[in-house]
């Protein structure tokens, strides 16, 4: 009988992504006890600091942890910045971090974040320097978790890249996402996830409430989550109208 079969196996000509293998770093410690450590891909940097090239960048830029959040601004082309234009909060939330250490939810946060430019990042780059070079600091700062966010598509990727250094280096970390799906085909060990558009992954502008909650729901699935992948939809939702 003829066959339509021209190759033995299951093929495909469709390209199928392999998720990474897992890195794991339970958290030991109390939340009250831990120190905080927080990166973004979302092209945020200090206003006196040389901007990203938009192009595709795999440098980083330090951001001390007591900066102004006026003095932060972001220079990203990949996706609709007119919500950090409006608060910076809504992509790194340095404000609401200090507030929760001041609080005494969170025990301390590192003198140093890190900004980064991740649309159309060179993947080699950020696995073999970006990465391990943010972990590397962050680990001799003390960090007990990382806690992200990424802008596009390929900025999920890459602040992922960098998470899965800061795990493989003893730091309990989760991605908050407005792309889960990337986030977790990318293996990133964590991931939470408020409805909310890209750029604005850490809450509405100017919505303190919602920003507190979605960083105290991340911290609080960082102490609860048991196993490499887990993903939390936040109960928050946000649509920036256009």
């Amino acid at each position: 009988m003829p066959t339509l079969t021209t190759a033995p196996g299951l093929r495909s000509e469709i390209f199928v992504p392999i998720t990474p293998a897992p890195v794991w770093t339970p958290i030991t410690k109390p939340l009250s006890e831990c120190t905080v450590a927080f990166i973004t891909s979302g092209g945020i940097h200090k206003k006196t600091q040389t901007p990203f090239n938009t192009a595709g960048d795999y440098t980083f830029r330090e951001i001390p942890s007591d900066t102004p959040s006026d003095e932060l601004m972001v220079t990203h082309g990949g996706f609709d910045n007119s919500d950090i234009n409006k608060d910076i909060n809504a992509m790194l939330p340095i404000d609401r971090l200090r507030e929760l250490r001041d609080e005494g939810v969170i025990g301390g946060l590192v003198d140093t974040f890190f900004g980064f430019m991740g649309g159309g990042g060179n993947v080699d780059k950020f696995r073999n320097e970006t990465g391990p070079e943010i972990a590397k600091q962050l680990k001799a700062e003390g960090a007990d978790i990382v806690l992200a966010t990424g802008g596009c598509g390929t900025c999920h990727r890459s602040a992922t890249i960098v998470l899965r250094a800061c795990e493989a280096q003893g730091m309990s970390t989760c991605l908050i996402a407005a792309l889960p799906p990337i986030a977790r085909q990318q293996g990133a060990p964590r991931i939470t996830a408020p409805h909310v558009p890209i750029g604005s992954n850490a809450g509405e502008p100017n919505n303190k409430e919602m920003q507190t909650g979605i960083l105290r729901d991340t911290l609080d699935a960082v102490e609860s989550f048991d196993h490499f992948g887990q993903l939390k939809m936040l109960p928050y939702e946000y649509r920036h109208n256009v």
